[in-house]
């Protein structure tokens, strides 16, 4: 019954867009934590939501292309996201 309600493929996908956010999250906790200016507990802590996250697609899964995509586009997201924050303008007075 659950499973016609909720295909689990549709699931997959938002397991996969929840992982590629927290990959990018911790890019930029990475970078914000070598500044200085965050906990180095707030990267641990987005790392270990991003690696549950695309973990759990392999879950009785085998190899597939989501979870390829999803992987890659992750370690995309991580350094897009120590990019953004390493380049990140200065605040104005």
């Amino acid at each position: 019954m659950l499973e016609e309600m909720f295909p689990m493929e549709l699931l997959r996908v938002l397991l996969s867009l929840i992982g590629l956010g927290s990959a990018f999250m911790a890019g930029r906790t990475m970078a914000a934590a070598r500044k200085g200016q965050i906990k180095a507990g707030r990267h641990i802590a987005w790392m270990f939501r991003a690696v549950i996250c695309l973990a759990a697609l392999a879950f009785r899964q085998s190899l597939d292309a989501l979870m390829i995509g999803t992987w890659v586009l992750a370690a995309v997201a991580y350094a897009g996201g120590w990019w953004q924050m390493t380049h990140a303008k200065p605040p104005e007075d």
